[in-house]
């Protein structure tokens, strides 16, 4: 799993990638000091669990936005996740999974102006004119 360091090093270059500066001052308001935690994993076993970091939080929401490595990570490592709603302890659904911490949290409802038609919703060798995602 990945350490904190990286982690934050991660969320730093999610963040750069960010173009709407008003989007990426939001993002950056919801980060929070990551924690882990883990997540049951509803496509597997019985009782099996996955850790993931919790990178930004919307509390009066129920909403938090988490990195995981396994489950529908590593493709789609960036995911919303609900504190407040049956099954709450799970990793929730692959539509609740993106590429991007940006499209994550546009996907969970905390970037007010929609999005979800934008070019983040890509993956990176489609969204990045050069093939490359700046963050690799």
């Amino acid at each position: 799993m990945i350490e904190l360091p990286q982690l934050k090093h991660l969320v730093g270059e999610q963040l750069a990638i960010i173009r709407d500066p008003a989007r990426r001052e939001a993002l950056r308001s919801r980060l929070v000091e990551p924690w882990r935690e883990e997540r049951e994993w509803d496509y597997g076993e019985e009782g099996e669990r996955y850790p993931c970091w919790v990178v930004a939080a919307a509390p009066e929401r129920g909403v938090i936005l988490a990195y995981c490595e396994q489950g529908f990570g590593p493709e789609m490592p960036w995911g919303f996740l609900f504190t407040d709603a049956p099954g709450a302890a799970s990793l929730g659904m692959d539509a609740q999974w993106s590429w991007y911490l940006e499209e994550a949290f546009v996907r969970a409802g905390l970037w007010p102006g929609g999005g979800l038609d934008e070019a983040y919703h890509l993956p990176p060798e489609k969204r990045f004119p050069a093939g490359r995602d700046p963050a690799a």
